[in-house]
């Protein structure tokens, strides 16, 4: 873990990445090779995937990897990590199936479809945070705050989503300032500390991906 995680908080202080994408895997519209494309024509350096994985996972995570693989063997230039997107469930669980484990680099930690809890909420997060299970990969909290905002009760809740993520802060877990989404809110994002803030697109296809960059901080 410690050269990975070196590996990986060095990229983030480069800036040159690309971080928090899907593809037609799941539900993307590109596909692995042109993220890759993408990348080589406008210099990037590093690519994070990040596709979507659940327990009872409907495409083959296998030929996930050898197609960026394989990709990679042609775009050598560019460095990758092979990560996912695991949604959290109702007590701290992931739905993430064991038999990736082995073969993943980064696990984003993502709050969707769920209960309509907000002690729940606290309470799941909080214990996934603490959890050494998963202490060995590099962690990331996507789009904090969703939850709170489909809710409608983000703007009263600030206080909460900071008490959260200095908790995810303290125990490593990188924080995502997602792009598309513009979460967490500002008023958080300026208290925390610039090398624990990741920056991520939530990108379905590169289209998406160029406008959001293309659109700026």
């Amino acid at each position: 873990m410690g050269n990975l995680l070196e590996e990986f908080k060095g990229m983030i202080n480069k800036g040159n990445y690309i971080f928090h994408i899907h593809t037609n895997y799941t539900d993307g519209i590109s596909n692995i090779n042109n993220y890759f494309e993408y990348a080589s024509k406008n210099n990037i350096d590093v690519i994070v995937f990040t596709e979507h994985v659940r327990k009872d996972l409907k495409y083959n995570f296998d030929a996930f990897i050898e197609d960026i693989n394989e990709n990679n063997r042609r775009y050598s230039r560019i460095k990758t990590f092979i990560g996912c997107e695991a949604k959290l469930l109702p007590g701290g669980d992931l739905d993430i199936p064991i038999n990736i484990l082995s073969k993943i680099d980064v696990i984003c930690f993502a709050c969707h479809s769920f209960p309509e809890d907000l002690e729940l909420y606290k309470l799941s997060l909080k214990k996934l945070f603490i959890n050494n299970q998963w202490k060995n990969y590099v962690r990331v909290w996507v789009h904090p705050g969703r939850f709170l905002k489909r809710l409608y009760i983000l703007d009263r809740s600030i206080l909460i989503l900071e008490k959260l993520i200095m908790t995810a802060i303290i125990e490593g877990v990188f924080i995502e300032k997602n792009l598309k989404e513009f979460l967490p809110p500002k008023e958080i994002i300026k208290n925390i500390p610039i090398d624990n803030i990741i920056l991520g697109y939530d990108a379905h296809s590169i289209e998406e991906l160029d406008f959001i960059k293309k659109r700026g901080l």
